[in-house]
């Protein structure tokens, strides 16, 4: 039973109210017709502070690769240009962002402090 006036809800309903938003979460399946078995990568972190770390050290590493004139050094990487590389890795931090979460975080937010 849902209310619009949060005012009126219990602990427990607001509770039972912050679980609905935050699960499921949605997973994402690709498929494209170039490449019907395209594969969703994940990795576990222990919080979001963890994860704003990470993101933070990727756009980093990106502003440090900017800011240097060489090129990449390392003969491994002889055939990556430094464009491609820190696209590649903008796209990365881009599809990591949580934005799911920081919407569930506002509705939490609204509803917790709904007067």
């Amino acid at each position: 039973m849902e209310r619009n006036n949060t005012k009126d809800m219990t602990d427990k309903e607001k509770l039972e109210t912050v679980l609905r938003l935050l699960y499921p979460r949605e997973r994402k399946y690709y498929k494209r017709e170039d490449n019907p078995t395209m594969q969703e990568v994940t990795f576990e972190v222990s919080d979001n502070g963890e994860l704003r770390y990470i993101i933070s050290c990727l756009l980093r590493t990106c502003i440090l690769a900017l800011d240097s004139e060489n090129d990449f050094a390392s003969p491994r990487l002889s055939n990556c240009s430094k464009e491609m590389t820190i696209a590649t890795v903008l796209d990365l931090v881009d599809s990591i962002l949580p934005d799911a979460q920081l919407v569930s975080y506002d509705a939490i937010e609204k509803l917790l402090l709904a007067k």
